[in-house]
C-alpha cells in the first residue's frame, strides 16, 4: 500500500509541474492539499464500501459532485465553476479533471461516469465509457426563462434555432437569417415615428417569411402592355362632396370582407366582389347574392396559376363569356387547402347538386359586361364610385405593408432607412376595392385625402378588413389601372327582366339627378355672376366718382389761373390804354406841328420822321 501511495504521489508531483510549466489551467491548490485529495481519492476508491470517511469532518462526509443542483452535477468540459468545496480548497466535477488527474472530487468516477475501483495514472486522458443507465452530461441553452438541451430546435418567427454546445463558447442557439413577414423592428420605428399610420403584429403572419407573403397573399400579375393601353372613359364633371362611403349609399349591399388565406387569389376575390356589388346597386337590393370565388379560381384555368396567381383581365373575361354561381352553390375552400382544386361545376350545368351538396335549383349564371378602364385621374374615379360603385384598382403591396392597423398609409421605406439587404425589400401586385374617399386635418392644419378600400385578409387586419390609403399622388400605384363592370344574368328570365327594369329605372333617377344638379349649378353661377357684376358695378361707381373728383379739383385750379392770367391782362390792358391815350395826344401835337412846318425840310433833317 505504502509503494501504491509513493507512486501515486509522485505521479502527483510530476503532474503539477508540468502544470506549472505549461500554465494549462490556474486553480488554487497547495501542495498540501493536493496529496490530502490524492490520498483520498484513493482511499475512497479502495474504502467506499466501509464509508469511514464519514467520521473526518462535514467536507470528507460527501456526496460531493452528487449534492451539486440537478442537471449541474457533472460538466461537460472545462468549467471552474463546477467545484465543491473539501479541505478548504475545491474538487472538480468537470471532464477537465481527468486530464489533470488530481482534482477531482472523491465521487465524481463513481457517481459521473459509474467506475467503483479507478486507478490514478499518469498518462490516463480517454474517458471511461458511461454507464449504460446513465445519459451523458449536457449544458442546455436558456432562452425567457425556458430550458432547452442540445439538439433541440425552437421557432423564432419564420427562423429556426437549435441550441448547440461548443467547448470553449459553451451552449448558446443558432438561429437561420430570412427576412420575416412581421418584423418587430419596423413596427417599433413606424408606431415612434411620425407617421399617419400605426403597424401591429399579426398571429396569422408571424411564422410566415416574406417570400411566403408576396407569394401567397397577393396574387395578381402585372397586367399586359395592351392592357394598359386601353382608352379610358370621360366621366363628366360634377359636383363631387369632401368624403364619400358606398357602404353608407347603399346599406347592406356591398359584398362582405373575405380571407384569401395562403391563395394568391386576390384577383378572383376582387373581381367577384366588384362584381356583385354592381349587380346589387343596379337592382337596387332584388339580387344580393355573393358570387363564387371558387368557381373562378377553380375553373377559370387557362392561363391562370389559381392559388400561385392570375390575370385580371382574362378574370373578366370568363365573368362575361362563362358567369359563375354563388357562394351558397360552390363555397371557397382554397384558402384552407392552399390550393385551387378541380372545377367540380360544368359551364352550362343544369340542375343537379352544388359542390357544397346543396341542390341547384336555378340555372342562372352571374355574369359582368367586358371591363372598362377609368381615367387616372382621381376625380374621375371619384365620379365613377358615386354614380355606380365600387370599383377595382391595383396595388403594388411592399414589405411594411402587411404590418399596417389603422391610419393612412404610405410607404415608409424603412427597409431602406436602415440599410437592409435586398432580400429584406420585396414588393408584389394586389387587388382591392374602392369603395369611398375621405380627408383628414393632421395637428399641423395639413389636408391628408385618402381612398377607402376593401381587402381580402379577413375582418381581423386593418380598420376591419379595410385600409386607407393616401389619394392623388398615386400611391403605391393605385391610381393607375382602376376598371368598373356592369352586371350580366344568364339562364333566368325573371331574374334578367329585374335587373334590366332596375337598371333602367336607376339611370333615369340618375338623369333627373344630373339634371337637377345642373339646375342648381345654373343658379349658383348665375348667383355668382350677379355677385360678381354688382361688386364690379361699384367699383366702376367709386373709380367714376373719384375721377369726377380729380376733374373738379383740376377744374379749380384751372379757374384759378384763368383769374389770375386775367388779372395780369386787365392790368396791363389799362397800362396799354393810357399809353395809347399818351400816344393820340403826341400824334396830335404832331400833326398840328407838321401842318404848320415844311415836312420836306424836316424830314431830310430828321432821319426818324421818313416814314
Amino acid at each position: 500500500m505504502r509503494s501504491i501511495f509513493s507512486k501515486i504521489l509522485k505521479e502527483n508531483c510530476h503532474q503539477t509541474k508540468v502544470n506549472k510549466m505549461s500554465n494549462a489551467r490556474k486553480r488554487t491548490l497547495t501542495f498540501t492539499s493536493q496529496w490530502l485529495l490524492v490520498f483520498l481519492v484513493y482511499g475512497f476508491c479502495i474504502t467506499s464500501t466501509y464509508g469511514f470517511f464519514g467520521e473526518w469532518g462535514p467536507d470528507l462526509a460527501g456526496p460531493w459532485c452528487a449534492k451539486r443542483p440537478p442537471g449541474q452535477q457533472c460538466c461537460v468540459g472545462r468549467d471552474d465553476i463546477c467545484a465543491v468545496p473539501i479541505l478548504g480548497t475545491e474538487c472538480y466535477c468537470d471532464i477537465f479533471c481527468n486530464e489533470t488527474a488530481y482534482d477531482c472530487c472523491p465521487d465524481y468516477w463513481p457517481h459521473c461516469h459509474g467506475v467503483s475501483n479507478y486507478t490514478v495514472t499518469a498518462t490516463t486522458t480517454t474517458l471511461p465509457p458511461p454507464r449504460s443507465t446513465r445519459p451523458p452530461v449536457q449544458v442546455p441553452c436558456f432562452r425567457n426563462g425556458h430550458m432547452y438541451m442540445p439538439g433541440e430546435v425552437i421557432h423564432d418567427n419564420c427562423n429556426n434555432c437549435t441550441c448547440k454546445f461548443d467547448e470553449f463558447r459553451g451552449s448558446e442557439f443558432l438561429c437561420t437569417d430570412k427576412p420575416c413577414l412581421i418584423r418587430p423592428e419596423l413596427i417599433f420605428d413606424v408606431n415612434e415615428g411620425i407617421y399617419t399610420w400605426k403597424a401591429s403584429n399579426y398571429s396569422k403572419f408571424w411564422d410566415k417569411t416574406l417570400d411566403d407573403g408576396v407569394r401567397y397573399r397577393l396574387g395578381t400579375f402585372l397586367l399586359p402592355d395592351n392592357v394598359l393601353r386601353m382608352t379610358p372613359i370621360r366621366v363628366k364633371d360634377d359636383v363631387l362632396p369632401e368624403s364619400f362611403d358606398a357602404r353608407d349609399k347603399w346599406r347592406n349591399l356591398l359584398h362582405p370582407i373575405t380571407d384569401q388565406g395562403n391563395c394568391a387569389s386576390s384577383w378572383a376575390h376582387s373581381s367577384t366582389a366588384v362584381a356583385a356589388d354592381r349587380l346589387a346597386i343596379e337592382t337596387e337590393g332584388a339580387i344580393q347574392e355573393r358570387l363564387s370565388i371558387q368557381n373562378l379560381l377553380s375553373c377559370n384555368s387557362v392561363k391562370q396559376l389559381g392559388c400561385e396567381g392570375g390575370h385580371l383581365d382574362r378574370a373578366w373575361w370568363y365573368l362575361w363569356k362563362h358567369g359563375v354561381v354563388t357562394e351558397e352553390c360552390y363555397p371557397y375552400v382554397s384558402g384552407k387547402t392552399n390550393k385551387a382544386g378541380t372545377c367540380l361545376i360544368t359551364k352550362n350545368q343544369k340542375g343537379g347538386n352544388c359542390p357544397s351538396g346543396k341542390e341547384l335549383k336555378s340555372n342562372a349564371r352571374y355574369k359582368a359586361t367586358p371591363p372598362y378602364r377609368i381615367k387616372p385621374l382621381e376625380r374621375e374615379i371619384m365620379k365613377e364610385i358615386m354614380d355606380n360603385g365600387p370599383v377595382q384598382a391595383t396595388i403594388l403591396v411592399r414589405e411594411d405593408f402587411f404590418m399596417y392597423n389603422r391610419g393612412i398609409y404610405s410607404y415608409s421605406g424603412l427597409a431602406q432607412k436602415r440599410r437592409d439587404p435586398e432580400r429584406y425589400i420585396k414588393s408584389g401586385f394586389h387587388s382591392v376595392r374602392i369603395v369611398g374617399w375621405g380627408a383628414e386635418r393632421t395637428v399641423e392644419g395639413d389636408i391628408l385625402k385618402y381612398w377607402i378600400c376593401a381587402n381580402s385578409w379577413g375582418v381581423d387586419w386593418g380598420e376591419d378588413g379595410y385600409f386607407r390609403i393616401l389619394r392623388g399622388s398615386d400611391e403605391s400605384r393605385i391610381e393607375r389601372y382602376v376598371v368598373g363592370v356592369w352586371g350580366k344574368i344568364s339562364g333566368d328570365k325573371f331574374l334578367r327582366t329585374v335587373l334590366l327594369e332596375n337598371r333602367r329605372r336607376r339611370l333615369r333617377g340618375q338623369r333627373a339627378r344630373r339634371q337637377l344638379r345642373h339646375l342648381i349649378t345654373r343658379r349658383q353661377r348665375r348667383r355668382r355672376h350677379l355677385h360678381h357684376h354688382r361688386h364690379r358695378h361699384q367699383l366702376q361707381l367709386k373709380q367714376q366718382q373719384e375721377q369726377h373728383r380729380h376733374h373738379q379739383k383740376q377744374n379749380k385750379a384751372q379757374i384759378k389761373n384763368h383769374n389770375k392770367t386775367h388779372k395780369k391782362k386787365s392790368k396791363k390792358h389799362k397800362k396799354g390804354k393810357k399809353k395809347n391815350k399818351k400816344n393820340k395826344s403826341k400824334k396830335k401835337h404832331y400833326s398840328q406841328f407838321y401842318n404848320n412846318v415844311n415836312l420836306e425840310g424836316l424830314k431830310s433833317f430828321f432821319p426818324r420822321f421818313r416814314h
